[in-house]
């Protein structure tokens, strides 16, 4: 009997979540009318320069998939899954776990860590009704933070390179409400961005960028595809990328020095070693540490690193 308990306090902590955020499903129906006009207007923009053969065929699939709008559960495909959600559980997921438990206050860790239920998250840990992608992200933030002494409450301006479906941005903003946050990604991205930053948030919570004169809002996230990247005038306390940079073309590892980090005193990166899938992963490695980030090993994920400043 006692091996059925850990999946009925998973099935629990499930249905909790489906009552208390269940006016999620109406608000993303409503605003999914909205996911393909919007795409359309940011799509036709030439960026092919900025990504990589693989995320080129990545963004294919996930324009199929997307459109015309994104179903409810999106995070049940298992192509997404493959590229951007964690399910590995296990010793992986009890190390971070354990990690967060003794650096957060448990009350604090349950407000971080409680999914959403846009997306259906496959929920890995009852405890604190959460996925394992959630901690995955909240454990690259505490762990930054554990080694520079970064306080989040003074980060007011971040700039992420690649923001998946958005969860980092949400869980970042529950750090700190107030910062002005902005998400550069791929067209068909950044409308999932929006899509579902908008539906957890508040959509006067989320800015899309979709014409050419649109600008940044303070003390919002900010979505910003590829192709108005050169409208991102602010200097970031924090710029942040897991994997995504280390996974772009050097055109656009070479863009990102060019903007100087976006002017940003921190970094976070994430990246893996030199593959025939990312050739330019390890330069970006070589890159942070000329710009004095310190290169340490992800213990979990052998052949990965993070570089933090």
């Amino acid at each position: 009997m006692k091996r059925f308990i850990p999946a009925l306090r998973l099935r629990w902590a499930f249905s909790r979540l489906a009552r208390s955020k269940g006016q999620q499903r109406a608000t993303f129906a409503a605003l999914s009318k909205e996911f393909t006009p919007a795409y359309n207007l940011i799509k036709t923009h030439d960026i092919s320069s900025f990504v990589s053969p693989l995320w080129q065929g990545v963004n294919a699939e996930m324009e199929k998939l997307f459109t015309p709008a994104p179903s409810f559960n999106f995070l049940t495909d298992a192509v997404l899954k493959y590229q951007m959600f964690v399910e590995a559980g296990g010793r992986w997921l009890a190390e971070q776990l354990s990690f967060l438990e003794k650096r957060v206050p448990r009350n604090r860790l349950k407000l971080l860590l409680m999914e959403d239920l846009a997306g259906e998250p496959r929920l890995m840990n009852a405890t604190y009704s959460t996925s394992h992608t959630s901690i995955h992200h909240l454990y690259h933030l505490i762990r930054f933070a554990d080694k520079t002494g970064c306080d989040f409450e003074k980060i007011d301006k971040v700039v992420e390179w690649g923001g998946g479906y958005g969860n980092m941005a949400k869980i970042f903003r529950r750090l700190n409400p107030t910062s002005t946050y902005c998400i550069i990604d791929t067209p068909i991205f950044s409308t999932l961005q929006w899509l579902y930053l908008s539906t957890v948030l508040g959509v006067e919570n989320v800015n899309l960028l979709r014409q050419s004169d649109d600008v940044i809002q303070s003390g919002k996230v900010n979505v910003v595809p590829l192709c108005f990247v050169d409208q991102l005038q602010l200097r970031a306390d924090l710029f942040l990328s897991t994997w995504a940079l280390s996974e772009s073309s050097s055109a656009a590892q070479d863009y990102v020095i060019s903007r100087q980090w976006f002017e940003a005193d921190h970094l976070l990166l994430a990246y893996q070693d030199t593959s025939e899938a990312a050739p330019t992963a390890g330069r970006l490695g070589e890159i942070a540490a000329r710009a004095g980030a310190a290169r340490i090993d992800i213990e979990f994920i052998p052949g990965n690193y993070y570089a933090f400043r």
